[in-house]
């Protein structure tokens, strides 16, 4: 857990106000965390830190890109991420964590915001894993995995003369009582 110690942010004698922080996100971040569903990244994640008398306001904005593997195509890919999220720390006399409120002791003297920034990137990631990397030169793409996948795609046929629409169409009803 030593690279993240530079995510620990001194909290005794910080003054109430807003304070600002920046962080880079690399591999060596993922790996403090071993069931890590990335484990490589570069991204610039900037903390805007708002002291106030029993809590303090953080705001986490991050933008850069996660590797991961693609859904469609199974390739290897840089994912595009911007992102920000809100938590709140409040001191208590125990330490837990309710969803985007994290209470911490009283007496603490530093916070650190490496597993904080760990969820903000987990909830910045997409559930389907695809972005348009066309643009991109060379392409990322499996070919292979994409030949496979539109190999049994077939043509929709256009139907211009519908027999049995038409006669349905042609059908008289009638109502009996």
């Amino acid at each position: 857990m030593q690279a993240l110690n530079q995510f620990s942010i001194p909290i005794k004698g910080l003054k109430f106000g807003i304070h600002e922080y920046d962080f880079k996100i690399l591999k060596s971040f993922f790996d403090a965390f071993p069931n890590s569903l990335t484990k490589d990244g570069n991204l610039d994640t900037h903390l805007t830190l708002d002291k106030k008398t029993d809590h303090l306001d953080l705001v986490f904005t991050t933008k850069g890109t996660l590797a991961s593997e693609c859904d469609r195509c199974t390739a290897n890919i840089d994912l595009p991420i911007e992102s920000t999220i809100n938590f709140i720390v409040k001191f208590s006399d125990e330490e837990k964590t309710d969803g985007e409120l994290f209470f911490i002791p009283i007496e603490s003297h530093e916070i650190n915001v490496a597993e904080m920034i760990y969820e903000h990137l987990l909830l910045s990631m997409p559930l389907i894993k695809v972005y348009d990397c066309e643009n991109e030169n060379p392409i990322p793409c499996n070919q292979k995995v994409l030949e496979i996948l539109n190999h049994d795609k077939k043509p929709e046929k256009v139907v211009k003369n519908n027999v049995f629409g038409d006669a349905l169409k042609n059908l008289k009803i009638t109502k009996t009582k």
